[in-house]
């Protein structure tokens, strides 16, 4: 294990009480995606209630308080002295919501039923609460260690959405390379590059507007909810997919995507996700087929379906041998015959339905014969064998 991912960057820390007037929920929480970004501090709290939940930290604090144990982890802003949580947002939403904060003024229902429980429990203290104060420049890659070993390599992991946030905003921001951060974290899988790299790619085909992710119709969860994240850095693991968009096997870079590979990019997130704006449905089912899409793309004619719209199923079908199609084509229907026909036998049939289902049953017939005709031919030549 790595020197950086053994230490502990908190240890030996003393802890400060600090007042939640002081405390600064985190815009930039890598758990947001890019939902956190523009928001006040009362649109951030409620974003924290309607996606993450705050009902089971309410309940501990108002019944319990708040545990000295478990101290925020803060980067204090020296123009304000405020600090911003970089570690402990949920619990500083609760405990705003049950002072009845301004910026729980949309939690009131929550205010109203969870200060009655505080009130009811003896009032233990929610405020003010231990924190772990960290200067803004003061030991940077410890602070950037802890949250990278506790969230992404070890046991309270963030989606993989948040995981991907955080390392673009480490190694833009802060200046470090990939491999320094892979150090700091024990990432020994290669994790880092292939999250980074999956997030490059669709901030590319977004930024150029070859992906709308509100018109997925595939639906993600998480920090990025318009579609699942995951399926992006697991689809670029396979060779078939890296040399269909002509990605580079380096690091991953912004703008991984050469231009005149845009479109490929765009077919293949509208096959994964689907496309609401032009009524596509995805071409695949569930995650289980993202090896059968990447073996896909090998294939011109499978592409060409794809940019169709086909589906994977549609297009195993449509790719089939001819002897394969029309031995499993021919008995199917005639095994829909079949039943057709003794269910007719069995169940009167109103008139009118007759009527309007005879003309197709005239166009099967017609086509039938078509192909029996081309059959002949193949067998008996131009006569027709009688």
């Amino acid at each position: 294990m790595p020197e950086y991912a053994s230490q502990n960057p908190l240890e030996g820390r003393s802890t400060s009480l600090v007042g939640l007037n002081s405390l600064l929920l985190d815009p930039d929480n890598p758990r947001f995606g890019q939902q956190g970004k523009g928001r006040n501090q009362e649109q951030i709290l409620d974003l924290i209630v309607e996606k993450f939940g705050v009902n089971d930290v309410l309940s501990s604090l108002a019944v319990n308080g708040y545990f000295d144990a478990e101290p925020m982890v803060c980067r204090k802003k020296a123009e304000s002295g405020q600090s911003i949580v970089i570690e402990g947002n949920r619990r500083l939403a609760a405990c705003l919501i049950i002072v009845g904060d301004p910026r729980a003024a949309n939690q009131a229902t929550r205010t109203t039923e969870y200060s009655k429980l505080w009130n009811d429990s003896g009032c233990p203290d929610v405020e003010p609460v231990p924190c772990i104060l960290f200067d803004e420049s003061e030991q940077e890659a410890k602070i950037l260690s802890y949250l990278g070993v506790r969230h992404i390599a070890a046991s309270q992991p963030w989606d993989s959405y948040a995981k991907a946030a955080w390392v673009a905003q480490v190694v833009e921001g802060r200046g470090l390379g990939i491999p320094t951060v892979s150090k700091m974290i024990g990432d020994q899988h290669r994790t880092i590059n292939r999250l980074l790299e999956g997030y490059y790619l669709v901030q590319q085909l977004t930024s150029k507007g070859r992906f709308s992710p509100e018109d997925s119709v595939r639906r993600g969860r998480g920090s990025v909810t318009e579609y699942p994240f995951s399926w992006v850095y697991t689809v670029l693991g396979y060779a078939t997919v890296r040399n269909f968009l002509s990605l580079a096997d380096g690091g991953a870079q912004p703008e991984p995507l050469p231009e005149e590979k845009l479109s490929n990019g765009r077919l293949l997130l509208r096959a994964m996700f689907g496309d609401k704006s032009s009524g596509r449905n995805a071409a695949v089912d569930d995650s289980r087929q993202l090896g059968l899409l990447a073996s896909a793309l090998a294939s011109p004619e499978k592409v060409r379906l794809l940019g169709q719209g086909k589906t994977l199923a549609d297009i195993e079908v449509l790719t089939q041998p001819i002897d394969k199609r029309l031995s499993e084509g021919l008995g199917s229907v005639r095994d829909t015959l079949r039943d057709l026909i003794a269910r007719l036998s069995e169940q009167d049939v109103d008139p009118g339905t007759a009527q309007e289902v005879l003309p197709t049953s005239t166009g099967n017939r017609k086509m039938s014969a078509d192909l029996e005709k081309k059959l002949r031919e193949i067998v008996f030549g131009n006569d027709d064998g009688d």
